[in-house]
């Protein structure tokens, strides 16, 4: 009997170099869709973890001022307008948190666990002169008060209670002394401001206005090269400030007073007659690093916007500020 084979061939074959090339196009076009989106998930991400930081810090000082009648700062806020040898905010975390204290505290000639780490800060001469010692190894355990010790109205993450990079020093500062700052979610200081006053212009030097621009400034006179060869620009971001509204404007000072007014009250041009929408403000830069850019908001690399203030400038009025991708948090009456 003759025996029949089938012989089967199985015709297999690997891609074509047309169909990888289309393969990975499709895939390319996906991830240039796709990125763009993860990037705004991930930044609202961040001004959500920001706002949260800001608010537990508003938080704190509301439960200082209920506690002893005044919003938190170790050095009485005029005479830090005038002579800013710390930040507002480091100020404000000294009072929350600990790690100094104030000349007429009883233990001031002999700080708590010894005098070694303690360093005295002398603030303005004369009959506004007031001293302070800072131990930024204490930042933490609990303020002292008219004498006596707390806990911590303020507890933070270790990520968010730490000493920002790029910090312009003002005269007369300890050279070698480094304070924590609370930074935000992209790794940047936030402002925290008090008012001095609850009358006279919204912003003016320390014998007028009820909020001064001066304990912002070792964050927002920020550059590369400037004052100090090691600067390389404002915290993790690394930003130059020189774009900043607070340092670009030509009237620094009405310009903070529309970012910080309530926009209810008040003439639109006239932001120093304004009314304040709370007795504090936080600040944070957003997303670009800079706080209040000339190139964010109405501006653009090709016309930057300077002029909030004025109606020209600015017909909007104070509303303008929501345009800006800086956070800010309130607080206070």
């Amino acid at each position: 009997m003759a025996r029949t084979h089938t012989v089967r061939t199985a015709a297999s074959r690997g891609f074509t170099i047309t169909e990888l090339l289309v393969a990975i196009g499709i895939i390319v076009l996906l991830i240039g869709i796709l990125l763009p989106a993860l990037g705004k998930v991930l930044q609202r991400a961040k001004a959500t973890q920001t706002a949260s930081t800001m608010q537990e810090f508003a938080k704190a000082c509301d439960a200082f001022q209920q506690e002893f009648g005044y919003y938190p700062g170790l050095v009485p806020e005029d005479i830090l307008a005038n002579d800013p040898k710390i930040t507002g905010t480091e100020n404000a975390i000294l009072h929350l948190c600990g790690g100094g204290i104030d000349q007429n505290d009883p233990l001031y000639a002999n700080p708590p666990g010894g005098s070694s780490g303690w360093t005295e800060i002398t603030f303005g001469s004369g009959a506004n002169q007031f001293k302070i010692k800072v131990n930024p190894s204490r930042v933490g355990t609990g303020p002292r008060i008219a004498g006596q010790e707390y806990a911590p109205f303020f507890a933070p993450k270790a990520s968010e209670l730490t000493p920002t990079t790029g910090q312009v020093a003002q005269s007369g500062a300890p050279a070698s002394l480094v304070l924590p700052d609370l930074l935000d979610a992209w790794g940047q200081p936030v402002i925290y401001l008090r008012s001095m006053r609850e009358v006279g212009p919204l912003v003016g030097n320390g014998t007028a206005g009820q909020y001064s621009l001066s304990p912002t400034l070792g964050y927002v006179m920020s550059s590369p090269g400037a004052e100090e060869s090691d600067i390389v620009g404002l915290g993790d971001l690394g930003k130059d400030q020189a774009p900043s509204l607070f340092r670009s404007a030509a009237n620094v000072d009405a310009t903070l007073a529309q970012i910080i007014r309530n926009p209810a009250f008040g003439k639109r041009d006239e932001p120093l007659n304004g009314t304040p929408a709370g007795r504090y403000v936080l600040i944070s830069a957003g997303p670009d690093g800079v706080y209040y850019s000339k190139f964010d908001g109405l501006g653009t690399p090709s016309a930057p916007k300077t002029d909030i203030v004025s109606t020209t400038g600015n017909p909007a009025g104070p509303e303008i500020v929501s345009k800006y991708d800086d956070v800010r948090v309130f607080g206070g009456g």
